[in-house]
């Protein structure tokens, strides 16, 4: 059993959930926003679908920098989406991400969405599925710096949803 903490980040948004989850729902809401400022997610087939399996790829400045493979395991409208992602090659064969050398090639990805009102509290669990006892350490020796990521890519969600 893996001893890897788990990655948890919770932030508040000032929409309603419906409007919160449908930015996460759908493929084209989600690529306006995911990912860090200052790069885009183009993607390149499938959907946000319970059993789909997605293909995307992460690009800065025009160029790209990841491609990723989600395979969406639960979606329980407008409360809860749960996948599997992993970095992939261009031709969408799971891979170590080029960028992070010894970074887990799948995470597993929790998102439990709760209505506060006329806003919506998210609640964000991240853990390398299938690692190695190195990826598991990155990982872990990863987490505070995990936050800058991840709160890049929910300020793009703040100005997404207010636009």
């Amino acid at each position: 059993m893996s001893q890897t903490p788990e990655f948890i980040i919770t932030r508040r948004f000032a929409a309603p959930i419906d409007r919160v989850f449908a930015a996460w729902a759908d493929a084209e809401q989600m690529a306006a926003w995911s990912g860090p400022k200052g790069s885009r997610t183009v993607v390149l087939s499938g959907e946000v679908a319970e059993g789909s399996t997605m293909f995307a790829r992460a690009e800065q400045d025009g160029e790209a920098y990841a491609h990723t493979l989600t395979r969406y395991l639960e979606i329980v409208p407008p409360r809860r989406i749960v996948w599997e992602q992993s970095f992939a090659d261009e031709n969408g064969n799971k891979m170590e991400p080029a960028f992070a050398p010894g970074w887990p090639v799948t995470l597993l990805t929790e998102v439990d969405f709760e209505a506060d009102g006329d806003e919506t509290v998210i609640t964000l669990r991240w853990k390398p599925v299938d690692a190695t006892p190195e990826q598991e350490k990155m990982f872990a020796d990863n987490l505070a710096s995990m936050n800058g990521g991840w709160n890049s890519s929910f300020d793009k969600l703040d100005e997404f949803l207010a636009a």
